[in-house]
């Protein structure tokens, strides 16, 4: 299994799917994420979480420590990254 910090990749996986689903049960700012509305409510509202799916998932494909893999782990994380530019444009648009 890999490791990063001393803790294996499949720990860092769980530890990010917890972060989404704590993200995905808690809406900060809820009174003015409701009043949003279409791809910017969805933006707001689901984009954090899906951040942390798609790094618990490179984690996990990490984990399974197949070289072939990684250039799918490293898809993974950077789509990850790419969410979450995503949701701090719209964020810091809609003004929540």
């Amino acid at each position: 299994m890999g490791w990063f910090a001393q803790i294996p990749m499949g720990v860092w996986g769980v530890l990010a799917l917890g972060v989404a689903l704590v993200f995905a049960l808690v809406v900060p700012s809820a009174e003015a994420v409701a009043r949003l509305d279409g791809l910017t409510f969805w933006v707001v509202r689901w984009f954090h979480s899906l951040v942390w799916v798609l790094l618990a998932a490179s984690f996990f494909v990490r984990a399974a420590q197949r070289p072939e893999w990684l250039g799918l782990a490293n898809l993974l994380a950077m789509a990850g990254g790419l969410c979450y530019v995503v949701y701090l444009v719209t964020v810091s648009r809609a003004g929540v």
